[in-house]
This record gives C-alpha cells, sequence and structure tokens, in this order.
C-alpha cells in the first residue's frame, strides 16, 4: 500500500515530506484545503481525530503529530537507509530525545516568541501581544540554542552525519530563520541551519 502525506504548504508537514524525500520513499501528497474545512471533513478526522495536519498512512497504518510520523519513519525505513540508529545503543536513544526534544521544546518556544516577540505573518496583532510571554519564550528559546550549539560542536549534523533528527530541529529553525529569527550569537546552528536548507531533499519537500 502506498504512503499517503495528508498536508497543505507551511505546515509541520513540510517536515514529513521533507523526510520522505531524503529516505527516497515514493508517497502520495494529498492537499487538504483549509478554507473548504476539508481537516474537518469525517473522512479525515477518522485519520486525525484533532482535525490538524499533518497525517500519515502506511500500509494500513494510521498516524498523526509530525514528531510521531518521524519517529515511524526512521524505526521503519530510516535504519536501511543510514538515517535513522538502530535500535539498542545511546544513539538510538539519543535520536528519540532529540527528536521529540525539535518538537516539544524547540518548536514549541520559537512559535510561541514568534507570536508575541516579533512582526511576521503568523504574529499576533500587536494589541494580543504580550510582552512577558514574549520575554519568557525569548529566554527559554535562548536555552534551547544554547544546548543546539553545544551539541554541534565538532560536528556537521546533530550526530555527526545527517538523520532524521536533523530534520525535525532543522524545519524547526528553518522556518524561524525565514520569519526574522537572527542566530548571529550561534555560529554553529547557523551554519547547521543552512547545511540542512540546502540539501535537494529539503528543496523538493512541499
Amino acid at each position: 500500500m502506498a504512503i499517503e502525506l495528508h498536508s497543505w504548504p507551511r505546515s509541520s508537514g513540510t517536515r514529513v515530506s521533507w523526510a520522505l524525500e531524503e529516505l527516497g520513499l515514493p508517497f502520495k501528497y494529498i492537499e487538504l484545503d483549509p478554507k473548504k474545512q476539508e481537516h474537518l471533513a469525517p473522512k479525515y478526522l477518522a485519520i486525525n481525530p484533532h482535525g490538524k495536519v499533518p497525517a500519515l498512512l502506511d500500509d494500513g497504518q494510521r498516524f498523526f503529530e509530525s514528531a510521531a510520523i518521524l519517529l515511524h519513519l526512521g524505526e521503519k525505513y530510516g535504519v536501511a537507509k543510514k538515517l535513522w540508529p538502530a535500535p539498542g545503543g545511546q544513539a538510538h536513544a539519543d535520536a528519540l530525545c532529540w527528536t521529540v526534544w525539535a518538537s516539544c521544546e524547540l518548536f514549541a518556544y520559537l512559535m510561541q516568541y514568534l507570536y508575541h516577540g516579533l512582526d511576521t505573518p503568523v504574529s499576533y496583532r500587536p494589541q494580543d501581544r504580550s510582552k512577558a510571554a514574549a520575554e519568557y519564550c525569548l529566554s527559554q528559546l535562548a536555552r534551547q540554542l544554547r544546548a543546539l550549539e553545544a551539541q554541534l560542536q565538532e560536528r556537521d549534523y546533530l550526530f555527526g552525519g545527517f538523520s532524521l533528527a536533523d530534520v525535525a530541529a532543522g524545519s524547526a529553525l528553518a522556518l524561524g530563520v525565514a520569519l526574522g529569527l537572527g542566530l548571529e550569537q550561534y555560529p554553529r546552528t547557523a551554519g547547521w541551519c543552512r547545511r540542512c536548507t540546502d540539501r535537494p531533499a529539503f528543496k523538493r519537500a512541499r
């Protein structure tokens, strides 16, 4: 059964299509139209009961949440493609942790800072922003970036060679940089982000 990715442009589904491109897996991209509320149709809610994107169908199995999808792709396909460590060692444990971290910590604080602290197409209206939220989320984002900067010491990617964990974290920062986040204080992280976004699979991702 073919892999189906249900998503729309400029969403967290982009990191899933990037991962699929890196893995060289054929897949059918089904673009939902949020204006028509296709993500709330009963057929789609049977795949993702939360009515959000992305969702993935793979050999009859249904997945939602981009981090869960990346973990599934890594476990099922990534080991053979050398884009995910085999189970049983610290490398595998690290890949699990950094992939979840990318969504739960890095991306979460990044988005809240974009909403409250910068002027971007996704930011709240000025009258709806919270200065306290912006300052707190920036402090937490800085903590994440310091950890990332340390992890990238003497490494081109999170674990040396490129992996799907880099997709998880790189997709988050690529969005932030595109919307005006500066990485001048984090030169290793900035270089890593450029290497990630220069990859042909990233450019092919929808």
